[in-house]
């Protein structure tokens, strides 16, 4: 009985011991998906790799202005966004079951006319500014901030196919039913 304990006494003392926690992984370069830009807009990718765009101090304070008036206009954008484009609320009545949820990010939310011309105005926003900040950049800078917003999905002002204009609005009153 008394080896026992001993046993168990030893076992206990001993197992923090044995148990090691594996080191911590190092990635190696390449190997992480990109961060988000600093400041959440396109031209913020721009500022965030000026060591490999090889910007000079003119052009990094240049961009970092661009980037701070695209990032306080898309701000108010956002916000009136966050107010339209909320989950329904609706609550649910007696006789019918409960309506099926579709839990998704973003599936819950209803698009409307208004946050359609809010997130086209965001749009544009980031398109001005993008044009802006490649205006500022040398030939060999803007081969490699192309390739940096290409990997992300930015389109890029000049490339193929970004400068495709859109189809023209449909007038508002189209698609209204016309009353007798």
């Amino acid at each position: 009985m008394r080896r026992a304990l001993l046993f168990v006494a030893l076992v206990l003392a001993l197992a923090p011991a044995c148990r090691r926690d594996p080191k911590p992984m190092t990635p190696k370069e390449g190997e992480l998906p990109p961060l988000p830009p600093a400041s959440g807009t396109a031209v913020g990718y721009l500022v965030d790799n000026a060591g490999q765009l090889r910007l000079r101090d003119d052009q990094l304070t240049k961009l970092k202005q661009i980037d701070n008036s695209l990032s306080a206009r898309n701000d108010s954008i956002d916000t009136q966004l966050r107010t339209i484009e909320r989950p329904d609320e609706e609550p649910a009545e007696k006789d019918k079951p409960p309506p099926r949820h579709n839990n998704a990010p973003g599936a819950q939310v209803k698009t409307t006319r208004d946050s359609a011309k809010l997130h086209q105005a965001k749009a544009e926003n980031d398109r001005d500014a993008l044009e802006k900040a490649f205006a500022l950049l040398d030939d060999d800078q803007k081969q490699i901030a192309k390739q940096l917003l290409d990997e992300r999905g930015i389109s890029v002002p000049g490339a193929p196919g970004a400068g495709q204009q859109q189809p023209p609005p449909r007038p508002e009153s189209e698609g209204v039913p016309l009353e007798p």
